[in-house]
């Protein structure tokens, strides 16, 4: 029996021909007490005693105890056992071969510092023994370039790999088309590694679709994905991935409904996609299907879904996301927390979100943030400001969107001077830096005030010109406090800069129609026709008995729509008989009178 000289750790077994002695026969019949123990260490205190042991009966200098003893170090989880395993690899005075450089190249990579994994495989090849790379070193120091993006690194062990004198399995080819898709050299790069490959298996054709799929490249992916001989549920899941992300709901449906198999990645996938495009409803509706097929959820799918609960107001499908956090134990961390807050504080439950914020731990700058944000949309602009200051207290400083929550809160809760204080503090540190959101904030805040002409002041004199929504903050301000004049001149600018936006023509004639001149309201509204724009209908949502039930302007779909218009007709008559022209007006314009 001939061992190859390139098999790790393996003492070369006498051939048939050579005289055996007894004590070599003993060895062969049964490994060395030590050794043995080796395989069964479950902690690093055991190992570095056997570690001595092996010290006192000289088989540290065995190239299988040594590397046994290396790889069990290296394969703790533990920076403890990883500096442990580097002092052993560097002390001990024996030749290094591929086993042992490409189990730390394997630590360092996976648990430690990847460039430290690199600069392993740099020495292995600079070692005087001239030690080469087995089939696993390239799938370790290729997993590693990809994590510290060492594009320039990566390339240079590819071309390494291709110069050597022998062949590498599939896996090592998959680690490198890996490599190229994670560090974006994707497309025609990914096509020619693929090419190379010598009977590519399902993992190889995975990593040539994510390549197409992230280069924006659909079709060549799905012309791909049709023509593989074989299918995993990754292969599936790439392809649901990539329409889903790009906003083709439909095509991502229709391959979600023909998929064998889904994991949590595929409905996390399509539950994402169907939220970024506003379909808070049926993301909500495959949540309820998850439930029916037992899909157990992780803290990134119930974080996206408590997004949606707190778009829809879906208390009760909050709650119960809540109770599922605490019934199977996920880790709430500071963006799930995060989550809780904003739906709570979204669905009306204040109470509820300042809990949440008050049994976090660690508490990030975007969890004070969202908690000031709650507070501000629930008008406790006092409580928001106390928070405010409690959190530069504690050493956090206040990021952009903390900046934004704060400021609308005193809009909110009329604190002008506070407001004013807060935003010159930003101005004056420079961090962060004010933004466009930030003057919209100060411009709103004045202009909720009745403060009409500071606010145009600030529009006009800061520091980068104002967009559009900072006119129609100011618009509606002008619309809130009746001011006319004031009120032409920002319509007539923002109608210059956004001619076909119908939001514009909507609030300048309501900023007439406030005071009852309903011929020039009029008259903009028939602009609007002439220039074939039309007011999207607004958009609504109640949740009845754990049902979200979404509604638009003049809306029929609803099975009870005939009641409901009904009920709406005699709060509208008891509306005029009241005299609460605000009110009128709105439930008008949704019957459809306006």
């Amino acid at each position: 029996m001939n061992i190859s000289s390139s098999t790790p750790y393996l003492s070369p077994v006498p051939s048939k021909t050579t005289a055996l002695n007894s004590q070599q026969k003993q060895q062969l019949r049964k490994p060395d007490h030590a050794i043995s123990l080796l395989q069964n260490c479950k902690n690093p205190k055991d190992l570095i005693q056997l570690h001595t042991l092996l010290i006192k009966t000289s088989l540290i200098k065995e190239k299988y105890a040594f590397g046994r003893l290396l790889l069990s170090f290296a394969s703790f989880d533990n920076l403890g056992s990883l500096n442990y395993a580097q002092k052993l690899f560097d002390t001990v005075d024996i030749p290094r071969n591929s086993f042992m450089y490409t189990t730390m190249i394997k630590a360092y990579a996976n648990f430690g510092n990847p460039r430290e994994a690199f600069a392993f495989y740099s020495r292995m090849l600079c070692d005087q023994h001239y030690v080469y790379p087995n089939d696993f070193t390239f799938t370790y120091v290729f997993s590693a370039c990809s994590k510290f993006n060492g594009v320039f690194e990566g390339k240079q062990a590819h071309a390494q790999m291709i110069k050597f004198p022998f062949e590498f399995g599939v896996h090592s080819w998959n680690s490198l088309l890996d490599f190229y898709g994670k560090v974006g050299e994707v497309g025609i790069v990914v096509r020619r590694v693929f090419d190379k490959i010598e009977g590519p298996d399902v993992v190889s054709w995975n990593c040539l679709i994510n390549g197409y799929v992230k280069s924006g490249d659909l079709d060549e992916a799905r012309r791909l994905f049709d023509e593989m001989p074989e299918r995993d549920v990754v292969s599936w899941t790439i392809m649901l991935v990539g329409y889903a992300d790009a906003g083709f709901l439909r095509e991502a449906s229709c391959l979600f409904d023909e998929m064998p198999k889904r994991n949590l990645v595929s409905w996390s996938a399509l539950i994402k996609g169907y939220i970024q495009i506003g379909c808070y409803s049926k993301a909500l509706e495959l949540f309820k299907e998850m439930q029916v097929a037992k899909v157990k959820m992780d803290e990134v799918i119930v974080t996206t879904l408590l997004s949606a609960c707190a778009r829809l107001g879906a208390l009760d499908q909050g709650r119960w996301l809540h109770m599922y956090i605490d019934k199977h134990g996920i880790k709430v961390d500071a963006h799930l927390s995060t989550a809780l807050i904003d739906m709570y504080s979204k669905c009306g439950r204040i109470d509820m979100a300042w809990k949440v914020f008050q049994e976090t731990g660690d508490k990030k700058v975007f969890v004070w943030s969202s908690m000031i944000g709650g507070l501000a949309m629930h008008s406790f602009g006092e409580k928001a400001i106390e928070l405010f200051a409690k959190m530069i207290e504690c050493g956090i400083e206040p990021s952009e969107i903390t900046y934004i929550n704060i400021l609308a809160a005193c809009t909110h809760s009329g604190l002008v001077d506070v407001g004013l204080q807060i935003f010159n503090r930003m101005v004056e540190n420079q961090k962060p830096k004010p933004r466009m959101e930030h003057y919209g904030c100060i411009v709103d805040l004045l202009g909720r005030a009745g403060l009409l002409y500071d606010a145009f002041r600030v529009v006009e004199t800061m520091p980068v010109k104002a967009d559009p929504a900072i006119w129609r903050a100011l618009l509606s301000a002008c619309k809130l406090h009746r001011n006319v004049e004031l009120g032409e001149q920002v319509g007539r600018i923002l109608i210059k800069m956004e001619p076909q936006n119908d939001m514009n023509y909507v609030l300048f004639s309501n900023v007439y129609a406030a005071v009852n001149r309903w011929d020039i309201s009029g008259k903009l509204r028939r602009e609007m026709k002439v220039r074939g724009m039309q007011k999207n209908p607004g958009c609504s949502s109640i949740e009845l008995n754990g049902a979200v039930h979404e509604f638009v302007s003049r809306d029929h779909s609803h099975p009870q729509s005939q009641v409901i218009y009904e009920l709406l007709h005699l709060l509208t008559n008891h509306m005029v008989q009241e005299d609460h022209e605000p009110m009128m007006t709105i439930m008008a314009e949704n019957r459809g009178i306006r």
